[in-house]
């Protein structure tokens, strides 16, 4: 199923930020990074995407930095985690009022919640 989204992976490992890339191109969306030295808001405002996802590691001022461009820009936001358990992600995701997954996860599981969010409305 082709999706014409982009996706921006703000992630604190390149290689985690490598595998959801390749897991969000293989379900048809586009894909983008946040390069080095990019400040959140700008990293949005080039990309211009449809969905960011966020890492919990990234440290709460970075992640609340995140969630407020995402809202400000209308851009939903999906928070993930490979180093926190599935509630410490939840709670973490929680603090912004949206949904999470931790690493490792299965790949249609991956796809399944990219599809749930991009078919949710953002919370003003």
């Amino acid at each position: 199923m082709l999706h014409h989204t982009t996706v921006l992976v703000m992630a604190k490992d390149r290689f985690v930020a490598a595998l959801l890339g390749a897991l969000i191109e293989l379900s048809g969306r586009s894909v983008a990074f946040r390069e080095d030295d990019e400040t959140s808001d700008a990293a949005v405002r080039r990309t211009r995407p449809d969905l960011v996802i966020c890492d919990c590691a990234l440290g709460l001022s970075t992640c609340t930095e995140i969630a407020a461009v995402a809202r400000l820009e209308g851009v939903k936001l999906l928070m993930f985690s490979a180093s926190h358990t599935d509630r410490e992600a939840r709670d973490i995701a929680g603090l912004y009022g949206v949904q999470s997954f931790v690493l490792p996860v299965k790949p249609r599981d991956f796809m399944e919640s990219l599809d749930r969010v991009m078919e949710t409305t953002i919370p003003t």
